[in-house]
C-alpha cells in the first residue's frame, strides 16, 4: 500500500468536539446554544448596510496583504486608546479570524520536534494547530478551589524543557473563564525571556471585565524586544 499524501499531522489531528456538540445542538429545538461563544443578536444593521454598500461598489478584489490601510490604522487607534499606548499600523496583520490567526502564529514559532506549553482546560484548537505544525503539546493543568482558577507557575516552569519553543496564555481563558493578574503575566514573561521563548497570548476576551474596562495584559508590561504574538478578533468584544 503507498503511503499516504496527506501528512501524519494532519490525519492524526482529532476532530473537534466543539463541532461535534454544536452539530448535535443544532437538531434539538429549545437549546440555548451557548457552544461557539457568539451572542444572540444578529449583526447590527449599520454593519450590514456597509457591508452591502462594500459590495455593490465592486469591492470584491484581492487587496492589501497585511490587510486594508485604513482598516490597519482604526485597529492602531482602537488599540492605542484601549492599552493607553501608541501604536503603529504596521504591528497588525489583519487575518480571515482568530483560528487563522492562531495557526499562522503556531506555524512562525513551532515545528516538528519543538515543545508547545499550554495550561489546561483549554480551547482545543490550540493543540490541534500545534499538531498540525508537528510540535508536541505539554499541557500544564490548572487547579480549581474556591478561589476558582489558578495556574502554579512552578509547575509551568518546570514543563520547560530544551525543545520547549512557546507557551500559549489564554487570558481571559476560554473555557474557564480564567484571567491572569498582572503580576501572573509578569512571571511568565519572566519565565519566557529566562528561556528564550516565545508567547502567544490570545487576550481576545480582554473586554469582558465587569469591573475594569479590560483585564490585565501582556502590553501593559512588554517591552520592543519580548517574543510575543499577540492574537485578537473583532467578534468576540464586539
Amino acid at each position: 500500500m503507498s503511503a499516504s499524501p496527506i501528512r501524519d499531522e494532519a490525519l492524526t489531528a482529532p476532530a473537534s468536539g466543539i463541532v461535534e456538540v454544536s452539530s448535535y445542538g443544532r437538531t434539538k429545538a429549545g437549546i440555548i446554544p451557548l457552544w461557539v461563544g457568539e451572542g444572540d443578536l444578529p449583526t447590527p444593521p449599520f454593519i450590514r448596510e456597509a457591508a452591502i454598500t462594500s459590495l455593490n461598489s465592486g469591492e470584491t478584489f484581492y487587496t492589501w496583504q497585511r490587510g486594508i490601510p485604513e482598516l490597519r490604522d482604526a485597529i492602531a487607534r482602537y488599540m492605542s486608546r484601549s492599552y493607553d499606548k501608541p501604536f503603529d499600523r504596521e504591528r497588525f496583520f489583519v487575518t480571515g479570524g482568530g483560528m487563522q490567526a492562531v495557526q499562522i502564529a503556531m506555524r512562525l514559532v513551532a515545528g516538528v520536534g519543538d515543545e508547545v506549553i499550554i495550561p489546561t482546560p483549554a480551547w482545543p484548537n490550540f493543540a490541534a494547530a500545534a499538531g498540525i505544525s508537528g510540535a508536541r503539546v505539554v499541557t500544564v493543568a490548572q487547579t480549581y478551589g474556591n478561589a476558582g482558577w489558578h495556574l502554579d507557575m512552578e509547575k509551568l516552569a518546570a514543563a520547560i524543557t530544551p525543545r520547549s519553543r512557546a507557551i500559549i496564555i489564554n487570558s481571559p481563558a476560554n473555557p474557564t473563564g480564567w484571567t491572569a493578574t498582572r503580576a501572573e503575566l509578569a512571571t511568565i514573561l519572566d519565565l519566557a525571556r529566562a528561556h528564550g521563548l516565545w508567547i502567544i497570548a490570545d487576550e481576545i476576551y480582554g473586554r469582558f471585565a465587569y469591573d475594569a474596562p479590560r483585564t490585565p495584559s501582556f502590553h501593559d508590561i512588554r517591552t520592543e524586544e519580548d517574543r510575543i504574538l499577540f492574537i485578537q478578533t473583532m467578534s468576540k468584544n464586539w
